[in-house]
């Protein structure tokens, strides 16, 4: 389980949760748009195959940094998408 573009493994509960999505590479939203190629309307429809964290520069009241979500995508779907256009 690996990201598409910066070819960079995902370790711990990230790659737990890319295992059980049953996916080997996947991109965001912005590294579809920005690296792929792949316009903001082809990626309408096409469902986030996991929903993955990782920790800011912020801390909380409480001094723990806080988590970011961002959605992944099955690299496959993205690039079927972006052949169709």
């Amino acid at each position: 389980m690996m990201n598409y573009v910066t070819k960079r493994p995902y370790s711990g509960a990230n790659a737990a949760t890319l295992a059980a999505a049953n996916v080997d590479q996947v991109v965001t939203f912005k590294q579809a748009v920005r690296d792929l190629g792949v316009s903001g309307k082809n990626m309408k429809g096409i469902k986030a195959c996991a929903r993955l964290f990782r920790f800011g520069k912020d801390v909380d009241e409480e001094g723990n940094k806080k988590m970011i979500w961002f959605s992944v995508f099955d690299v496959q779907e993205v690039l079927a998408r972006k052949e169709t256009a």
